[in-house]
């Protein structure tokens, strides 16, 4: 993945790519490859120590591909690793795959995998690993929503020899690489399937060893982690990690002051401001732009935001969106930090779309009169939020109160997740106070919660619009970054219109950790570990 690859062509530089490993591959046998995972292993001998990490939220189970595992707020994602990997800017690297190729017609992705990268029980990462690791998120009784999302146009997955792996897909990709980074598709050790949730054995940085959910996670160093510094010493330079997940956002900072923590994942918003102007001296500080972008849905499957049930719903819908005030939420909720959102990605990403259409204007007179005109105006709405993080809770209660002054007949409930994902498979909701994390890739967005025959779509919002089909279909296979950003904002526009979601807010978080901490720094949308950076280059101090 070259420039000089794109000047060839993708069809000759898979043909080239394709000799050039078998001839790597025989060398390897003969010999060994110089700069492989084990080669000349060493140890800075100054840098270590361990992080205790406080953060927001944890994950439900230890099963990677199972469960959902953040990488900004679970420390679980300290012990993944997957075929490609992201740097500091969230651009895509190589991870245990050294070299990736698409087909001409972007529908067969090639993967050259780095030799002696090992699971942390020992077992070689080869391609038929691979491939097991892949078909196992694809199975529907396995792999969590989400992670299996990211393949889901996967057809299948085959082997070529013992470091090249190809995926076919059902339809053209252009950005397909960059589903396959360690979130969500992470890479577990095929012979210690059976301990998944007891034991599991990743590939990333650090090793599990013992944890108790909303308690402690702790991690250790993995001695054979394949990454090396810029002098050649071993990654990562801290010998463990422990995680201490604290859901309340005072308790993170109070054990941060008191010198129970290292890091904390954020500062509340309400403490942001004065944290940052009395104790950036004391603490190093992390602003992190965007982490996700939040926003209320729409069910459209069922109810009275429907069509199929209601021949106003979208009278309705634009009803309730002149009524929720976006400088309200920036101010209550977010204390005015970070940015209110017309789409889905902000000013700070290189995928920000400059000419987005925005939704209604808040117009507390106008709401009233669409509800009153509409058909089912009255009807009781129920709105969820869910209970892992304050600020959708937050949202939840301002959207509330913003449509009981409309006049809404609007009740407010805040549940668990497992409860959430129920009342989405269920439509048993009418708005959901909700939010999705940054994409590397629009794809990633657009492909999977908006494209009208993604199963997320389906199940959660149940939007149809074939112009918007259209334009992620042609995105997704457009070359031309310029074209793809124009493409999702035109889709952006007509959501805005549309509505079967209103985008409300960039979420920000601060980031804060002890002066003894060194050499840290979060990707730029929050990730605390990724490519030569992050906790993979942390050291405690002293």
């Amino acid at each position: 993945m070259t420039d000089e690859a794109n000047k060839k062509g993708p069809e000759s530089t898979r043909r080239e790519f394709l000799t050039a490993t078998t001839a790597l591959a025989g060398a390897a046998i003969a010999g060994g490859v110089p700069g492989t995972a084990r080669a000349g292993r060493k140890r800075n001998p100054k840098r270590g120590g361990t992080v205790r990490f406080g953060t927001r939220d944890d994950s439900a189970g230890l099963d990677t591909h199972r469960n959902f595992i953040y990488y900004v707020s679970q420390p679980m994602a300290g012990t993944t690793g997957g075929l490609l990997d992201f740097d500091a800017g969230m651009n895509i690297v190589a991870g245990i795959a050294q070299e990736w190729e698409p087909s001409k017609d972007l529908k067969t992705w090639t993967f050259k995998l780095r030799q002696g990268a090992e699971f942390h029980n020992g077992e070689t990462i080869d391609a038929q690993a691979v491939k097991w690791n892949l078909e196992r998120i694809l199975d529907p009784k396995i792999g969590h929503s989400f992670t299996r999302s990211a393949l889901i146009d996967v057809e299948r997955v085959t082997v070529d020899d013992k470091w090249i792996v190809q995926v076919h897909l059902k339809e053209a990709s252009a950005a397909f690489d960059s589903n396959l980074i360690y979130y969500p598709v992470n890479l577990i050790a095929p012979g210690a399937a059976d301990k998944a949730d007891t034991a599991p054995a990743g590939c990333g940085p650090f090793q599990f060893k013992a944890w108790k959910r909303f308690d402690v996670c702790e991690l250790v160093r993995f001695e054979n982690f394949w990454e090396t510094d810029s002098e050649g010493n071993t990654l990562p330079y801290l010998d463990g990690l422990i995680g201490r997940p604290k859901k309340e956002d005072r308790v993170r900072l109070t054990a941060l002051r008191a010198g129970e923590l290292d890091l904390i994942d954020n500062v509340a918003y309400a403490d942001a401001p004065s944290f940052l102007k009395d104790y950036s001296k004391v603490y190093e500080t992390y602003p992190v732009p965007q982490v996700g972008t939040a926003m209320v849905t729409f069910n459209l499957r069922s109810g009275p935001f429907s069509a199929k049930d209601n021949p106003d719903a979208h009278m309705l819908r634009t009803a309730a969106a002149h009524a929720i005030d976006h400088e309200g939420i920036h101010e209550a909720v977010f204390n005015k930090q970070g940015e209110i959102a017309k789409g889905f990605y902000s000013k700070s990403s290189p995928w920000y779309g400059k000419d987005i259409k925005p939704w209604p204007a808040f117009d507390p007179d106008k709401a009233k009169a669409l509800r009153k005109k509409a058909k089912d105006g009255d009807a009781k709405l129920l709105i969820i939020a869910n209970d892992s993080f304050p600020y959708m809770q937050q949202s939840g209660e301002l959207v509330h109160a913003m449509l009981k002054d409309a006049g809404f007949n609007v009740t407010f409930e805040i549940h668990p997740t497992p409860v959430i994902q129920d009342k989405y498979n269920k439509a048993a909701f009418d708005i959901d106070s909700t939010a999705n994390s940054y994409r590397i890739d629009p794809d990633g967005w657009y492909s999977r919660n908006i494209l009208s025959t993604a199963p997320e779509t389906k199940r959660r919002i149940g939007y149809v619009n074939e112009k918007v089909d259209q334009l992620i279909m042609a995105a997704a296979v457009e070359r031309d970054k310029d074209k793809r950003r124009q493409m999702y904002a035109d889709v952006d526009s007509i959501v805005n219109q549309d509505l079967p979601l209103l985008y409300t807010h960039f979420v920000s978080i601060l980031q804060a950790g002890t002066k003894k901490l060194k050499g840290y720094k979060p990707a730029f949308t929050g990730p605390f570990q990724y490519a030569a950076g992050g906790m993979r280059t942390a050291w405690m101090e002293g």
